[in-house]
Formats: structure tokens, sequence, C-alpha cells
């Protein structure tokens, strides 16, 4: 007999920072320039984070349900009839169609799907419901601190068949640094719903630290980071979270450059003062915080780390 799965009995709330150097964290969809607000603020959608989540789950060889099928772009339809018929299931429908895809792809138990099926090859599934809603919810991620856009241009030289040579001008745009931070919120009671399990959260937390490394196999992507990660885990029955832990940490420069300027964790500091008072007022509220720090990281004040618990990722990656 199957042991019964337990879901998330209890609310978790996430602060992720990287950094990218030289790089592009998230173009826009015009000239894919980096994002940025109206105030000047740089920016990255919740749906790129996401992706670097679901591409290291995949390289892990977890099933994904925003995936392609062998590198071809695909609907809905196509992604669950093809995982259907790799793993010997039949076409289910209804409330057996939802319950399959749940069991089945960990990024629909993290953050939900509209079910939006086409009619393909004569199967026209009608979920119930029509719409997932995920336990694991980010906001926009946003730069801490001023950064200098620069446009690097170049050329590739190809040979033609002639064995000339043909040159094609290039412009790739990117930040020259940037240390970007992400709050996120787990839900315990959409985790009912999305039978998203402690062993799923856990998973996030390590795919949030891997994945935005694990992109680092493109030109873009190539300077990015993981820098730090606290995980929150409040009390049972405990309806609170902050909400916006970016609001509680800073960066301050270490030396004479200007913000913009920086090219390294080495030109400033990241306080976290004002988030371990916070912590600290609502510590009746939690019942443990986790934690991970790059070593190039300096942080203002390091006298909470001892009573936070490490969450060691780096550590078992290398035991692994």
């Amino acid at each position: 007999m199957s042991e019964e799965k337990v879901y998330l009995n209890s609310r978790r709330e996430i602060l992720f920072l990287y950094d990218i150097k030289m790089g592009n964290p998230n173009g826009d969809p015009d000239e894919n320039r980096p994002r940025v607000l109206p105030d000047g603020t740089h920016y990255v959608t919740d749906v790129r984070l996401k992706r670097f989540v679901r591409d290291y789950f995949k390289s892990q060889g977890k099933h994904i349900l925003v995936d392609n099928i062998e590198g071809k772009t695909t609907n809905l339809t196509g992604r669950v009839a093809d995982y259907l018929a790799k793993n010997g299931k039949k076409k289910a429908d209804g409330e057996d169609l939802v319950n399959i895809i749940l069991d089945s792809f960990i990024d629909a138990r993290l953050f939900g799907s509209s079910l939006a099926f086409k009619k393909q090859d004569e199967w026209a599934p009608k979920p119930i419901p029509k719409t997932l809603t995920g336990a694991a919810q980010f906001n926009h991620g946003e730069a801490l601190h001023k950064c200098e856009e620069v446009d690097i241009h170049g050329t590739t030289t190809f040979a033609s068949e002639e064995e000339k040579t043909q040159g094609t001008f290039t412009t790739y745009f990117a930040l020259r640094y940037a240390l970007i931070a992400f709050n996120g919120v787990a839900n315990e009671h959409s985790a009912q719903l999305s039978r998203l399990t402690d062993d799923d959260y856990n998973d996030l937390l390590i795919a949030l630290w891997n994945g935005v490394r694990s992109a680092a196999n493109t030109r873009t992507k190539v300077g990015q980071v993981p820098r730090f990660l606290i995980s929150i885990e409040y009390n049972p029955n405990s309806e609170f979270q902050f909400g916006n832990l970016i609001d509680y940490i800073k960066t301050i420069s270490t030396n004479k450059k200007e913000e913009n300027e920086w090219s390294s964790p080495a030109d400033y500091k990241l306080d976290i003062s004002k988030l371990i008072q916070r912590l600290n007022e609502y510590k009746s509220k939690i019942a443990k915080i986790r934690y991970e720090i790059s070593a190039d990281l300096i942080l203002s004040d390091t006298s909470a780390l001892s009573n936070w618990e490490k969450l060691n990722i780096d550590l078992e990656k290398n035991e692994a």
C-alpha cells in the first residue's frame, strides 16, 4: 500500500538574490535590451525565473508541463499527449486528467497552469478544473542598485561555398553588473489543491540556486551566479507573511565607485539589518529559517546566520 503524501502544511517565504556580469538577465520583446522600469530600475520577470527552475528540473530528469517535444514547440495538448504515450498512460479527461497532470509534473504543482487544451488528433480534453493555481508565486525581480547598460558590437565570420569570408555585424545588449532580488511565497492552502509537498518545495530551493547557474551555458546568461537564498518557514496555522522581503535589504558601497560602476560583490555589502530586525519582531510566528550564501557576498551583519539552518546546496551537489 502506497504511503499517503503529506502536502505543505505551513506558509513559506523566499528571498532569492543572484547577480549577472556583462549579460542580459531578461531581454525585452522589442530589441532584446535589459528590461527597465520608468524610474530606471532594471527588472526580471517571474516568467524568466520560472524558466530557470523548469530547465533545471528537466536537466535532472524531472517531468515539466511547460516544455517542448524533442526541441520542437508544441501546445499543451501535444505536450500532455506525448507524455501519456511515452509513459503507457491512456488519454484521460475531467478530474482524472488533472490528477495525472498534478501527479506527473512538478512545475504544475509549484506554479499552476491555465489548462487551455485544444483539440488534437480527435482528442479534445475537458479538464476539471480548467485552471490550476500553483502554491508558489514570485513577484518580478528587481536590481538592488543602479546599473549601467552596455552595447557590445562585434562581427561573425562564415566561410562561403567559394571559400570566401562573409562578415555579419552583431549587437549584444547587456548590463555591466546587476544584483537582482526576487520575493516568493508558497501558500499552504493552495498546496493542498496543487498537491505541493515539502520535497517539492525543497526541490524548488535547489532549482532556484542551481538554475540561474545552469543557465550560464548561453552567452547572455554566462555571467550569472546565485548569491543569497533565504527560506522562512512559518508555524502551521499562522496566517502571516511579510510579502516584500526586498524592502528590508539594501546595498551599500564599499569603495568610491558609483553604483552603476560596480562590477562584482567586492564593490558593495548587503545590508540585512532591517530584515533581521523584522524577523526578530515576528519570531513567534516563525518555525525556522534556512539559507544559502555565496562565499563572495559580504553581509553587513552575519550574527543571525548562527541561528539559521544552512541549506548546503552546493555541498550536497559536490557530495553527490
